[in-house]
């Protein structure tokens, strides 16, 4: 049976990298909106207009007290048109680590040959944040998401089964490069590197993004793999 998460993250699936740019305004580069159908810009034009809408709610009022209802007359849609994009409020909140998760499965799964499989994810990890940093409008919505979060007890829950959702896809990114699915060790290294870029991710958010997440990412994965044991 599919999931409301699953359903969501497939209907974005058509909107690729421009997701990354959210909030850019007027939208992404030019040669990538030309590269788009109609159908799909305005898809992203609704989707932007759904989430700035939800932020600014959540920001001003609290989660717990701002109304589907709200969201949708602030962004200029119809309530089911909403619910086409974001099937709950909760959904709005987590979309940003449903994206990186995506985006994170990707670059494994494509990933040099080369590269052992905890090298691909490493890698892919640091390609994806380097992304994001280089990118303020979506570095913004994470940090102000993750500010949403941690302030609405209510979110809790999802919080925890959004950070277990990435362990899980960065996992089955492994598993189509040809990993044993059995080796209980690779799975929980994979893991252990997932929490560490997690860990790294919302030091810097809880910074307001002052130092470079990048570097901070790179260091944690140097601890551990040449100083844990020492």
């Amino acid at each position: 049976m599919t999931t409301h998460s699953e359903e969501l993250e497939r209907s974005q699936e058509p909107l690729g990298g421009a997701v990354l740019r959210l909030l850019d305004e007027p939208g992404p580069p030019d040669s990538e909106l030309a590269s788009m159908g109609k159908r799909e810009r305005n898809k992203l034009h609704t989707l932007r207009a759904i989430y700035q809408s939800a932020l600014f709610l959540f920001d001003k009022q609290g989660f717990d007290n701002t109304r589907v209802e709200e969201i949708a007359l602030g962004a200029g849609v119809t309530q089911r048109t909403l619910f086409n994009y974001f099937p709950t409020k909760e959904s709005i909140v987590s979309f940003p680590l449903g994206y990186l998760g995506r985006s994170l499965s990707s670059r494994v799964r494509t990933a040099d040959n080369s590269l052992n499989p905890l090298e691909a994810l490493a890698d892919g990890i640091i390609q994806l944040f380097d992304e994001v940093s280089r990118t303020p409008s979506f570095s913004n919505v994470l940090r102000l998401g993750y500010k949403v979060v941690n302030s609405t007890p209510s979110l809790g829950e999802l919080n925890l089964a959004r950070r277990s959702q990435l362990y899980l896809v960065a996992w089955k990114a492994l598993l189509e490069r040809g990993v044993d699915p059995d080796d209980q060790t690779l799975r929980a290294a994979s893991a252990g590197i997932v929490a560490c870029s997690l860990a790294s991710m919302f030091s810097w958010l809880e910074a307001d993004m002052g130092f470079s997440l990048v570097d901070l990412t790179k260091s944690a994965f140097l601890i551990m793999s040449q100083d844990l044991f020492s």
